[in-house]
């Protein structure tokens, strides 16, 4: 049994007013702050999902080991990255959606979540802090299936609403699961908050 990831990172980001991605936390661009944590962890494979600027974000990150897949329908909202990523690797038990603007959730974090998924095999896994559902998600096969009908600009987040007794919720108490960078005042929150990390060297 294992869980393959998938790295939504293909927004036009418009709140943010800037191609999000490479902004810099700590010498590394935030995109590849969440392909490091996920490719340390135990996911099985891992997937990128790229749409607006893929073009200048795959010549700032270092992606070796991750496969690109390119979502042309980007601007029509997350679903249609939701569904690339479904479709493109090979078989697994679940899928781990992490979000691109999420760089403090690490590797350890997600091997937590994996091995409670493939321990349980719920329909989805969700980690909670203090009450609040965050990020990243896993869903199983009989999600992935219904997720391949989503439209618009949502994510795998409908199918947890839509099936509430299906989905495992883990109180996780590291608020990083609910950290993302949607404006420029989270971005600069970030930038406050003390390094974890001595080995942060990654220069774009």
């Amino acid at each position: 049994m294992n869980v393959r990831g998938v790295i939504l990172a293909a927004g036009l980001g418009r709140r943010m007013g800037a191609v999000k991605q490479l902004l810099p936390l700590h010498g590394r661009p935030l995109l590849q702050h969440v392909i490091d944590a996920a490719r340390a962890s135990t996911l099985a494979h891992l997937a990128l999902v790229l749409g607006n600027a893929h073009a200048e974000i795959l010549s700032r990150i270092d992606a070796r080991g991750v496969d690109i897949v390119l979502n042309p329908d980007f601007a029509s909202g997350q679903s249609t990255s939701v569904r690339a990523g479904l479709t493109h690797g090979p078989d697994a038990d679940g899928v781990m959606f992490l979000l691109g603007d999420q760089p403090l959730v690490d590797a350890p974090l997600i091997d937590l979540l994996v091995t409670r998924f493939l321990t349980e095999l719920p329909w989805a896994l969700v980690p909670v802090h203090e009450g609040r559902p965050g990020n990243p998600a896993i869903i199983g096969r009989e999600m992935m299936r219904d997720a391949q009908g989503l439209t618009g600009d949502v994510g795998a987040r409908k199918l947890l609403r839509d099936n509430p007794r299906h989905v495992q919720r883990i109180e996780i108490g590291d608020p990083a699961v609910l950290r993302d960078v949607d404006t420029m005042d989270d971005y600069l929150s970030l930038l406050a908050m003390r390094r974890t990390d001595a080995e942060d060297n990654f220069r774009p």
